[in-house]
């Protein structure tokens, strides 16, 4: 509920592209330093984070778009971020297949790499979030609990005056704990890849509770014509991510384990 983190000369800086920025760094080094940590040449790790960054950003705000028509009325608006407007599973449509596509053009051992993606992401989408509820975007539910919070009058996105949950801090608190989880596990993994299975499978998990507070319906629903309103996109998505996360997951491990055996 800051949008504005201050001015300069009459420029005001964004909370929502601040909190933007400082994920995007923390992310990077957090690969960059366990890409070292693997012995990897770090110009071609740098150039896939940078343009997986280009993609995804496109991709989310695009979905975002498609989701809130109502909001736009020339390509300038479309094109200022300052005020939040970004889909996360956006980034992730667009940005997987890049990553995996620039992983495999200059030689790098793909699924090693995916796993620092998944010790950083979380942390970086923690921070993000934080943007998120100072530009008062992806807001909650109205509530009567004592800590709902209340937009101020002239907020753009999120209903002024209206106790609401803050669903992006639930969900800021969730990411963290992820953080831990998957950096914790880290050194543990028994195949490459397997680290960012489990930030997806934890993140799908997480974010199909924390769609049950939120309150911005006009994201629209998943598979309206079959499911009508049963499910809202984000969580039809979740399912689906989940799904194909945790089946590689156990089969991974499966594989793993006996190739273990038969190597002992």
């Amino acid at each position: 509920m800051h949008p504005i983190l201050f001015d300069i000369g009459g420029l005001s800086i964004h909370t929502y592209g601040a909190m933007g920025a400082l994920a995007f760094l923390v992310g990077c080094s957090i690969v960059l330093w366990r890409c070292q940590r693997l012995g990897l040449d770090l110009n071609p790790v740098a150039d896939v984070i940078f343009w997986m960054a280009v993609t995804g950003l496109l991709g989310s705000r695009v979905l975002f778009v498609l989701q809130h028509p109502e909001l736009y009325d020339s390509l300038w608006q479309v094109l200022d971020l300052r005020d939040g407007g970004l889909v996360f599973y956006g980034s992730f449509v667009v940005g997987i297949p890049v990553g995996f596509g620039l992983m495999r053009r200059a030689g790098l051992p793909a699924f090693a790499v995916w796993d620092t993606f998944g010790t950083a992401f979380p942390l970086s989408h923690a921070i993000s979030r934080v943007g998120c509820y100072a530009a008062g975007c992806c807001w909650g539910l109205p509530t009567d609990q004592a800590w709902g919070v209340t937009f101020p009058e002239g907020t753009q996105l999120a209903p002024a005056g209206i106790a609401l949950h803050p669903v992006q801090l639930y969900e800021a608190t969730a990411l963290l704990a992820i953080a831990v989880v998957t950096n914790l596990f880290y050194r543990y993994r028994r195949f490459d890849g397997q680290v960012f299975l489990l930030y997806l499978l934890l993140y799908a998990g997480v974010r199909s509770v924390t769609e049950v507070f939120r309150g911005d319906v006009s994201r629209g629903f998943f598979l309206p014509e079959v499911l009508g309103e049963t499910l809202s996109y984000s969580q039809g998505m979740s399912g689906v991510l989940a799904l194909v996360a945790l089946t590689v997951f156990l089969g991974g491990a499966r594989w793993q384990a006996e190739a273990t055996r038969e190597s002992g």
